[in-house]
């Protein structure tokens, strides 16, 4: 997939200056040549716009055919033609590409960006050039490009023939594997809908979305509680209000492992003001603690005096990851924070004890949703720090550009640790 989509930032700056901003062009699928006569400029950049190649005297097209925005040309006779199907919407995916269609070629990939590799290289030396010596450098390019694809097409396409026919048999072994588990009754019921969707295919597309995988999103902590809310809506088992109690009580627990994060992440060079920043977050969560206690008599009832009292110090030290950086740890005027009375804090015993059977299961509900969101956050993470670590470190070429690199990957690791917590604590 993209990433950084430098062709979509270049399109929204102003180029009111350039005579072009990039060139457009038509290229045969099946050998990788492009097609003579059918390049065009483009005044606004990469924007999907329709591309009047169907006028060009050398390229002729249906009338009925169209050209479909980022998706390429689609005939009503279920012509298509690959361009940019794979990063839009997943189910774009079966419903456009030459893949699922029977009887259609496989393409290779995009051909068109494995033609702009070998184009780009020579691209910056035209741009002071006049128009007619750009178009006669470009297309002498575009002929070297036909030219030297013509005369290695034998011994490529013997190479892939080789490499399809070894990737067939395996890919074959692998299909009868999975296809020997199959209930026959499954197997002709699969069959039969690929035949509807196949003949319905062309007025259709949507019924194509059958080869695409479905997986269920794990639900989020706002989902549970939206849920909880209306069945709580008709429960007596439970004060109204509960289930909001509990997720800011949840959402409080969360705030304060970020808040002694960033306490034991000040250093000795600490200025006033970084140290008044989190001085102030550990009041406000203070008093939203101290609010949250309020209201869990209401809730809690005489569970409350089975409470264990001890500091969200104390607990999220249980968590916190050892560090040797002897300045981690910054004195600080204190501020006490108390760990919150929650059904968690008490064991299974003293809620079935005092009645709060029902409280201590809401509360499971609403952590499973906040372990998904966290577990959502970590994949995030770790994707961005891969990111990171493959265009900004690895790519780095002095040491001042290797260290801001590496801070970045350094931040998404201290991100990673936190949601790392929170899942812990979950």
């Amino acid at each position: 997939a993209c990433n950084n989509h430098r062709a979509v930032n270049q399109a929204i700056s102003l180029h009111a200056q350039l005579e072009a901003t990039g060139i457009g062009a038509t290229a045969c699928a099946c050998h990788g040549c492009f097609v003579p006569h059918s390049v065009v400029d483009f005044q606004k950049g990469e924007r999907k716009l329709r591309q009047r190649v169907g006028n060009n005297k050398f390229v002729k097209f249906p009338m009925e055919m169209e050209i479909v925005p980022g998706i390429g040309i689609w005939h009503p006779g279920g012509i298509s033609i690959l361009t940019h199907v794979h990063g839009h919407q997943p189910q774009c995916f079966s419903r456009y590409a030459p893949l699922y269609i029977e009887g259609a070629g496989w393409i290779d990939g995009e051909v068109i960006e494995t033609l702009w590799s070998i184009l780009n290289v020579v691209s910056a030396s035209t741009r002071g050039m006049s128009s007619p010596h750009r178009q006669e450098l470009l297309d002498f390019q575009m002929n070297d490009s036909n030219f030297m694809k013509i005369i290695h097409m034998g011994r490529h396409l013997s190479a892939k023939w080789k490499n399809a026919l070894s990737a067939s048999r395996a890919a074959g072994r692998a299909f009868d594997s999975l296809d020997s588990g199959v209930p026959e009754a499954e197997r002709r019921h699969r069959m039969d809908m690929e035949r509807a969707a196949l003949n319905v295919r062309v007025d259709d597309p949507s019924a194509m979305d059958i080869f695409q995988l479905k997986t269920n999103k794990a639900a989020s902590i706002q989902t549970v509680e939206m849920d909880l809310l209306g069945q709580h809506a008709s429960s007596v088992e439970t004060p109204q209000g509960t289930v909001t109690w509990l997720a800011q009580g949840l959402a409080i627990e969360e705030s304060a492992i970020h808040v002694m994060k960033d306490k034991r992440s000040l250093k000795s060079t600490a200025t006033d003001i970084q140290k008044l920043a989190v001085i102030r977050r550990m009041d406000r969560l203070s008093s939203d603690i101290s609010k949250f206690i309020d209201a869990a008599t209401t809730y809690m009832g005489s569970a409350i005096e089975d409470h264990d009292d001890t500091t969200a110090d104390e607990v999220e030290s249980k968590w916190e990851e050892q560090n040797n950086d002897a300045h981690s740890d910054l004195p600080l005027p204190f501020i006490h924070i108390p760990a919150l009375p929650l059904p968690s804090s008490l064991s299974r015993r003293n809620c079935n004890k005092h009645g709060l059977a029902a409280l201590a299961d809401l509360e499971l509900q609403l952590c499973i949703g906040q372990a998904n969101d966290t577990l959502q956050s970590i994949r995030f993470t770790l994707a961005d720090k891969a990111v990171l670590f493959h265009t900004k470190a690895c790519l780095a070429s002095n040491q001042s550009a290797n260290t801001r690199a590496w801070g970045k990957v350094h931040q998404a690791d201290t991100m990673l640790s936190r949601h790392a917590q929170i899942y812990r604590k979950c």
